[in-house]
C-alpha cells in the first residue's frame, strides 16, 4: 500500500500556496522554447474561469484521433475542478492539419506547438506542458502529464488529491514511477540510441517515465527555469525527471503501488467476474483502447476504497 513520507508538503485553507515568480524569468522567456523562436498555434485557455484542482495535460501524437476519442469518452471528461488538454506539435501535411482544426473546433481542447511533431521533438513538448501552467493555468493546485495510451482512474484520483492530499495542492511534489541505474543504449537497432556525444555517461540518473506525472506548482516552475536554459537533450522523461530534477534536488516520491498490477489489468479487460480492492490511479503504459474502456466500465461500476494511505498521519 502507498504510504504518506515527508518529501513533500501539503497546503491547507489557510496557506497562500504558491504564485510563480514570472519576473524572475527572462522578459522574452514566454516566445522562448530552450532554443526555439516559439508560439503556441493553437490555444485553448480552459483556466479562465475556474480554478481547476487538477490540470491534465496529455502528450499525444497528431495522428492519434482515435486514442483522443477513447480518453474523451471515458476518463478524459472535462469538469468544474478538473481540466484536460491534449499536447501536440505542427504537422507536415495540410491535411492532417486540417483534420485537427476540425477536432479542436468541436472539442476545444488541444494545445499546439510551432515546433514540428516528432519523437526527437518530444523534449519541446514537455517544456510546453510547463510554458502553457506557468502562463495559461497558474492557478491549478496539481498538474498531470500523462500520454494518450494511459488510464487515468479519474474518480479515485480526484478523491486522493482532496482527501489524501489536499484539494488546496502542495509544494515539492513530485509523484511518479522511477527508474534506477538504467544504462544508455548505444545500438543502431534501437529507436532510443543515444551517441556518447550525446550523452557520456554509461548510466542515467534516476528519472521517471512521462506517463504518469504528478507534479506541484513550484517543481513545474523550477524545472521550466531550468530546462529554458539547459542544452537540449532529446528524451524528455531523462533530461527534465532525470538530469534537471537531479540538479536542483527535486526528490521523486514513488507511486507504484498505484498503478494497476498486471494481473489485475487482465481480469478487468478479460470481464471476471473479479473485484479489485487495492485501489490504483493509474492503467499501465502503452495500453490498448479496448483496454482504457474496459477499466473505466470497471472503477464507474464498482466501488473503490476511500483512501490509498495505508497510514493517514
Amino acid at each position: 500500500m502507498f504510504r504518506r513520507t515527508t518529501v513533500y508538503s501539503l497546503y491547507t485553507k489557510n496557506s497562500s500556496g504558491f504564485s510563480y515568480p514570472t519576473q524572475e524569468l527572462p522578459t522574452a522567456d514566454y516566445n522562448q522554447l530552450i532554443n526555439l523562436t516559439f508560439s503556441f498555434s493553437v490555444l485553448n485557455l480552459v483556466c479562465n474561469e475556474s480554478s481547476p484542482m487538477l490540470l491534465v495535460l496529455v502528450h499525444s501524437s497528431p495522428k492519434n484521433f482515435a486514442k483522443r476519442k477513447t480518453i474523451r469518452d471515458t476518463w478524459g471528461k472535462n469538469e468544474e475542478n478538473v481540466k484536460i488538454l491534449f499536447m501536440l506539435g505542427t504537422v507536415n501535411s495540410s491535411d492532417l492539419q486540417r483534420s485537427l482544426e476540425e477536432e479542436n473546433r468541436l472539442h476545444n481542447d488541444f494545445v499546439q506547438g510551432n515546433f514540428l511533431d516528432t519523437y526527437r521533438n518530444i523534449t519541446y513538448k514537455h517544456v510546453m506542458v510547463f510554458k502553457y501552467v506557468i502562463y495559461h493555468c497558474p492557478q491549478a493546485k496539481y498538474i498531470l502529464k500523462t500520454d494518450d495510451d494511459v488510464f487515468v482512474n479519474m474518480p479515485m484520483m480526484k478523491t486522493f488529491l482532496s482527501i489524501d492530499l489536499s484539494p488546496y495542492g502542495a509544494n515539492k511534489l513530485l509523484f511518479c514511477t522511477p527508474r534506477k541505474h538504467k544504462k544508455v543504449l548505444r545500438t543502431y537497432r534501437s529507436k532510443w540510441r543515444v551517441s556518447f556525444a550525446e550523452y557520456p555517461n554509461r548510466n542515467y540518473p534516476t528519472y521517471c517515465p512521462g506517463w504518469n506525472l504528478l507534479y506541484s506548482p513550484d517543481v513545474i516552475f523550477a524545472l521550466y527555469k531550468e530546462a529554458q536554459k539547459a542544452e537540449y537533450f532529446w528524451i524528455d522523461d531523462i533530461h527534465i525527471t532525470g538530469t534537471l530534477a537531479e540538479k536542483i534536488h527535486i526528490i521523486h516520491t514513488d507511486i507504484e503501488p498505484l498503478v494497476i498490477s498486471r494481473e489485475d489489468l487482465r481480469y478487468v479487460v478479460d470481464d471476471f467476474t473479479y473485484n479489485i480492492t487495492k485501489p490504483f490511479l493509474y492503467g499501465r503504459a502503452n495500453l490498448e483502447e479496448k483496454q482504457i474502456r474496459a477499466l473505466w466500465k470497471f472503477v464507474t461500476t464498482h466501488s473503490m476504497p476511500k483512501t490509498v494511505f495505508e497510514d493517514v498521519l
